[in-house]
């Protein structure tokens, strides 16, 4: 028998049983006796039968895929979150569909085309402001749905505190002894950016800091955001540059030592330098930064997604992970 064209009735008349019987086995049914479940898989082995895939996914009206949306696949904090994601669906042999929407006015309707394609079965949304749109359809689809780095009433959500972490930050820098402070934020038009800019005021106000508005900046989480904000803080006149820098992401905190660097600056020495998120590069620039879990976000928000999927879920699923302050050399 030629081992590429075995096909299921191959399988059920060597084992000496229905198709049925063997289509149940593959679909892993409790309602198949062991000593006949062990008979069907040896001969599948036997035969090197490989079952099609998109057969029973039809038979099981299951897609066996589920969709992640990123609003980048180049950012450093997501290809973290995505390992953890991708990890976790290995271990259940789930196949990954990875959409990359941007975080605009019709991102909705971007994903409730997913949500109508009926390729996947369920969808994992990695800071996509969700909680932030009119949401309603998405609600409505029925569709098990995942928010992972946004809280939200409405859906499972696994979430971070980025005012807390924030707070966390610029309270670290005031401990020691910085009192003059430049925030280099991300997108303010992001929850996160706002967000962090609340963190940012609520601990200059408990430590009765007045925000000086040239050393507060905007543009978005990426390194040349942070070496242009940089650069623009430095053509100030020294006597009123920062002693220390907040930057909302390391990406912008790796923008920012290179703007010093430019100008003949060291951190800490001459202005210290704390970041967001703790990328792999972080740690080899030696970077303080709050920590994010990134590999945990993305592994969580894939457990949580599967057994949604599978109904295990009773009511809706919210957990916060914890920051943390990862001390090295820049601050």
């Amino acid at each position: 028998m030629s081992k590429n064209k075995v096909n299921i009735y191959d399988v059920a008349e060597k084992a000496d049983v229905g198709i049925g019987t063997v289509s149940r086995v593959l679909n892993n049914s409790d309602k198949v006796k062991d000593n006949t479940r062990k008979k069907v898989l040896e001969v599948m082995k036997e035969l090197n039968y490989r079952p099609n895939k998109l057969a029973q996914n039809l038979a099981r009206q299951k897609a066996n895929a589920v969709a992640v949306i990123v609003p980048s696949f180049i950012d450093h904090f997501f290809v973290e979150v995505l390992k953890g994601i991708q990890d976790a669906l290995e271990e259940e042999n789930i196949d990954l569909i990875l959409y990359k929407i941007d975080l605009n006015e019709n991102r909705m309707k971007k994903i409730m085309d997913i949500v109508h394609s009926r390729k996947v079965d369920g969808i994992a949304a990695l800071t996509m402001d969700i909680s932030d749109t009119e949401n309603q359809e998405l609600k409505d689809s029925g569709i098990p749905v995942v928010l992972a780095d946004e809280f939200s009433a409405d859906f499972h959500s696994i979430y971070l505190d980025d005012l807390k972490g924030a707070e966390m930050a610029v309270d670290y820098l005031v401990n020691h002894n910085h009192n003059k402070i430049a925030f280099i934020n991300g997108d303010i038009n992001s929850l996160h950016g706002q967000k962090r800019l609340a963190g940012v005021k609520k601990s200059f106000q408990k430590h009765n800091l007045k925000i000086n508005t040239d050393l507060i900046k905007d543009g978005d989480f990426y390194a040349e955001d942070g070496y242009q904000s940089m650069q623009e803080i430095l053509e100030l006149p020294r006597t009123e540059w920062p002693s220390a820098v907040f930057a909302a992401s390391d990406n912008q905190a790796i923008g920012v030592l290179q703007a010093m660097e430019e100008k003949g600056l060291k951190a800490p020495d001459d202005i210290a330098v704390i970041g967001y998120d703790n990328i792999e590069l972080a740690k080899y620039l030696k970077i303080t930064t709050v920590w994010q879990p990134m590999y945990q976000l993305g592994h969580l928000a894939i457990e949580i997604l599967l057994k949604a999927i599978k109904g295990e879920l009773n009511e809706i699923y919210q957990k916060e992970l914890e920051l943390k302050l990862v001390k090295r050399e820049t601050a």
